[in-house]
This record gives structure tokens, C-alpha cells and sequence, in this order.
């Protein structure tokens, strides 16, 4: 059997307290976790926006339907924001898999374990784009197999460099642990599905305010 090797010593042996709280910490960001926040309420970096809409435009109205803070919402003129939680942003309590609205686009970083529930119900009601903030890992699965065989997206926009997502109020540096893009599907679009690389700079992989960054407006509550 091969010993341990510590990160924080670089010595064989078993894991130190540091290594066993970066494994935790991983195993609930991957949503294996314990301690993973109750609603996947992982607020999306600044500059994973910034960086969307540098390739997307989106006209029409816009639904942000797990805005949590507001994030994602902030960034957009006369959105629609909703979560499921009380979160003192946007119309709280509603539950996006049993609403049936119909917008021109959503976009949104969903909780993960609902994902796939959350892409299918949004190309139901969007009727132009649907943009999903994503763990990498989405493009795996069989039952995700026929889903982009039945609904490929136009494009997908991996980060090459891995961002860094916090529970919302947590201060702790640290470094990425997963790998994400955005799914992008519009519904003017008959071709394959094509990849395009984000590369950012080490200074933005963490979340920055939102007012430092160009955007397309602001969200009204």
C-alpha cells in the first residue's frame, strides 16, 4: 500500500488536519459533502459573468431563477430574479421547476444535484437562450447523453483556469477545486455544438463585487 503524502509537510504519513479539511471541502463542493450548503447556494464569480457576456448578447426579457443574492441578476437591466429561499434578493419562495413563465432567456447557476431538471425545465420556458453556470462534469452521464442529443447547446465555455466558489459569507482563501463552464443553449441555432476556452488572469479566479466589472445593467429587486 503506498503511503499518504501530506500537502502541508510534503512528508509520508497520514493526512494532516489541513488535508482532511481540503478533502471535506472538496467532496462538498463536488455535492458529496456533509456540510454542502442546504440550496447549492454557491454565489457565482464576478468574472465568470464579465466573461460570459463578453461572447453572449442577450435581447428580451431575462430570468435569473435561482438568483440567490443576486450575483448573476446584478449584472442585467429589468431581470426577473427568483430563488427558492427568503434571500432579501429579488421574489423569494419560488420554486423554478414548478413555474411556468415564459421569458426570451434565462440564465443562472443552478444547484447542481438539480441541474439537468433546471436545463430542461429553462429550454421549456426560454424562448431564445438558456445559459447555465456548470460544473465541467456536466457533460458526463448517460441520462445527459440523450439530453444533448436531443437538446445540444450551441456552445460550451470551459475556464481553463478553475474559478473559486464560496459558501456565500465564507472569508477563507481559497483556490479552485472545480472545473466549470457555461452551457449555452439558443434555440436559433441548428449546427454542433462547439467549445470555446475562457482564460482568465490569476488576480480575477476569486469572486470580485460586481461594480467593478462591465455589465449590461443593473437588476431591479
Amino acid at each position: 500500500m503506498l503511503p499518504v503524502l501530506s500537502c502541508a509537510t510534503g512528508r509520508a504519513g497520514h493526512p494532516t488536519e489541513d488535508d482532511k479539511m481540503a478533502i471535506s471541502k472538496a467532496h462538498s463542493i463536488v455535492g458529496f459533502g456533509n456540510d454542502r450548503e442546504p440550496f447549492d447556494n454557491y454565489p457565482t464569480p464576478s468574472i465568470a459573468v464579465t466573461e460570459l457576456l463578453k461572447r453572449e448578447h442577450f435581447d428580451g426579457t431575462i430570468w435569473e431563477c435561482a438568483c440567490g443574492s443576486g450575483n448573476i441578476a446584478k449584472f442585467f437591466p429589468d431581470c426577473i430574479a427568483t430563488d427558492i429561499r427568503e434571500s432579501g434578493y429579488g421574489e423569494g419562495g419560488i420554486n423554478f421547476l414548478l413555474e411556468n413563465r415564459k421569458v426570451d432567456n434565462i440564465i443562472t447557476n443552478p444547484p447542481f444535484k438539480l441541474a439537468q431538471q433546471f436545463v430542461e425545465h429553462a429550454l421549456v420556458c426560454a424562448n431564445q437562450k438558456v445559459a447555465m453556470f456548470l460544473k465541467l462534469v456536466f457533460l458526463e452521464s448517460e441520462s445527459r447523453y440523450y439530453l444533448f442529443k436531443d437538446h445540444p447547446p450551441k456552445i460550451v465555455y470551459p475556464f481553463s483556469k478553475r474559478l473559486t466558489l464560496k459558501r456565500e459569507g465564507e472569508e477563507r482563501e481559497m483556490s479552485g477545486m472545480i472545473a466549470y463552464a457555461w452551457f449555452v443553449w439558443d434555440k436559433s441555432y441548428n449546427g454542433k455544438t462547439t467549445i470555446e476556452w475562457i482564460l482568465v488572469e490569476d488576480k480575477h479566479s476569486n469572486a470580485k463585487s460586481h461594480d467593478s466589472e462591465p455589465r449590461q445593467g443593473a437588476c431591479d429587486d
